[in-house]
């Protein structure tokens, strides 16, 4: 099922960005606050990553990534971050 919500997820967050695009100004700028995720197998998610991975793919400039805070995994107790993805629409019809 891990796998299924992790698709879900990161689907979920393409279509999002991808239907923002008409309304967004030339310049215009987005954050977003997001967690890494490690499963039950120990499986680590770069969440923030992975997002500006996908802004990009879809014409957003990843302007920056910065820690917001950590937080400890409930499975192994190791810190994960939280980070704020901060994205720039350039106004290209992508």
């Amino acid at each position: 099922m891990y796998s299924r919500v992790t698709k879900l997820y990161f689907g979920g967050m393409a279509r999002h960005l991808a239907s923002l695009r008409p309304a967004l100004c030339p310049g215009a700028k987005l954050a977003y606050v997001v967690g890494d995720q490690a499963s039950y197998l120990r499986v680590l998610i770069r969440t923030g990553e992975i997002l500006a991975d996908l802004a990009e793919s879809l014409g957003y400039q990843v302007l920056d990534i910065d820690l917001f805070r950590t937080r400890p995994s409930t499975v192994t107790g190791d810190q994960l971050r939280e980070e704020v993805v901060v994205l720039e629409w350039p106004g290209s019809a992508s």
